[in-house]
């Protein structure tokens, strides 16, 4: 199983970019969910092509999924 990672980075002027790594498909919303609506409303959000595989692929330790969210 991929090491999976949530990285944040604080702007100055109050927005959060999160970063989201070894997560494929929907999983990276359902982990991020509950930050999400904690922080505030989601402005951008940018899904990396990771979100886009489906349950399909079997050998997924090879694969990175990295997308960034701004707060």
């Amino acid at each position: 199983m991929p090491q999976r990672t949530l990285r944040f980075k604080i702007h100055q002027d109050g927005r959060v970019e999160e970063t989201v790594e070894g997560f494929i498909g929907k999983a990276c919303n359902d982990a991020t969910k509950h930050l999400e609506h904690a922080l505030g409303e989601v402005k951008v959000r940018n899904p990396s092509s990771d979100a886009f595989i489906t349950n399909q692929v079997k050998n997924s330790s090879k694969l990175n999924n990295e997308s960034n969210v701004t707060f």
